[in-house]
């Protein structure tokens, strides 16, 4: 076989050209620090690279989330702490209202303080965040959620959604509670039945809020006292108790005795004080009000001037009713709150998870795509010889040619 000398120069550029492109593949591998330059030089390490780097990227958007739903719940737990200040300095001041030795003139002190720390409350329940977002307005963030109406009363525009963000793989958590499972379901009376006095009474008793002690069933009930058969001052006070359809359930005649128990279908109460013949009282179940419109009425209670006995019993009960409210409105208040902070541990615990994810990402992405430097500088030696080693080779055979031996 005849070779030319064109081949033979033309055999040895290759083979240059050959060296030269492994090295200048070498040398962008130490430049940049990887492996693999381009996703055809290995295309299972370039999908494996691509998956790991979109786990890095995922939890950094878990990151940024966590930090978002940490500053929304710290503000909730901050406006929850706040209320509850609040519902304890109510209650001081409904125990002091409650004292005989209040006048009409220090009980209007009292409801320019409830006043006062009603609006407060209002605004609590009114917060919003760094965005204008209101926290306790459930999806409807965008929305005030509390506002007094025309007739004195309280309306709520937000709704009982809870916001739920993303903060690992498969983890989801509420960054909200809505207002009305704060402030408006409530439930009055002791959270079962309302004791509630009739307006038309005209004797000094006082009803206790009372509790269940066996199976209540919802109904509604009215204790009576009897009006008495004669003038004689020594026939006892008595009474008896109906329920909704006027049907008996406790017969007439039962003798009452101030501060005794007064027990039927599962409802325990009494009652101090010395109730007029003709006076009643109403046991019904509890339903939700909203603690704003229970504060207004406790103003107002505070601030209708009483003289008479009666008067004075009226008022007592409408705050035996307001601490009630107030015990029901600070035990939900307490609970969410320790829902939130049960939350916040979790943002903490979460994020832990994420960091360890993270650095183990880290460390199989670096076994993937990292150069190991040793062993790419001693490859780049070799390259470089190689290369040395061809371009001497072509020196030694560019200038042969058979002329030289005519």
């Amino acid at each position: 076989m005849r070779v030319s000398t064109n081949q033979t120069q033309q055999t040895a550029v290759n083979a240059m050209l050959d060296q030269q492109a492994k090295l200048s593949k070498v040398q962008e591998q130490v430049a940049t620090g990887r492996k693999i330059a381009k996703p055809s030089e290995d295309p299972v390490a370039a999908a494996k690279i691509v998956n790991l780097d979109d786990i890095l990227r995922k939890t950094e958007q878990f990151k940024s989330n966590i930090t978002v739903a940490r500053a929304r719940l710290n503000l909730e737990e901050g406006a929850l702490a706040n209320s509850v200040d609040i519902y304890h300095r109510i209650r001081e001041l409904a125990l002091q209202a409650n004292n005989a030795t209040q006048t009409n003139e220090t009980r209007s002190y009292m409801a320019e303080e409830v006043s006062q720390l009603l609006d407060e409350l209002l605004g609590l329940a009114n917060s919003s965040d760094s965005t204008g977002e209101y926290l306790f307005a459930g999806n409807k963030g965008r929305f005030k959620p509390f506002g007094r109406n025309d007739k004195g009363g309280f309306d709520y525009y937000g709704d009982d959604g809870q916001r739920q963000i993303q903060i690992g793989p498969k983890r989801q958590i509420a960054v909200n509670d809505s207002g009305s499972k704060i402030f408006r379901e409530i439930r009055d009376g002791n959270g079962h039945f309302a004791a509630l006095d009739s307006p038309q009474n005209r004797g000094s008793g006082v009803i206790d809020p009372g509790a269940v002690t066996g199976q209540y069933d919802l109904g509604t009930y009215a204790i009576i006292f009897d009006r008495k058969q004669s003038n004689n001052p020594n026939e006892p006070l008595t009474y008896h108790v109906i329920n909704a359809k006027g049907e008996t359930v406790v017969p007439a005649g039962q003798v009452f005795k101030e501060g005794d128990a007064i027990e039927f279908r599962g409802i325990h109460t009494s009652i101090d004080g010395e109730p007029a013949p003709g006076d009643y009282f109403v046991i019904r179940p509890s339903f939700n009000q909203d603690i704003f419109t229970t504060l207004q009425g406790f103003v107002d209670a505070l601030r209708v001037g009483r003289g008479s006995p009666s008067d004075h019993a009226q008022l007592n009960n409408e705050i035996n009713r307001v601490l009630s409210a107030m015990d029901v409105a600070l035990g939900r208040t307490l609970e969410v709150r320790a829902n939130v902070g049960a939350r916040l541990n979790a943002l903490d615990s979460q994020e832990d998870i994420n960091d360890s994810l993270k650095i183990q990402v880290k460390e199989i992405l670096s076994g993937v795509e990292d150069l190991d430097y040793s062993k790419a500088v001693s490859e780049l030696n070799q390259k470089l010889t190689s290369l040395q080693a061809s371009q001497k080779a072509f020196t030694r055979v560019q200038d042969i040619s058979l002329f030289n031996y005519l």
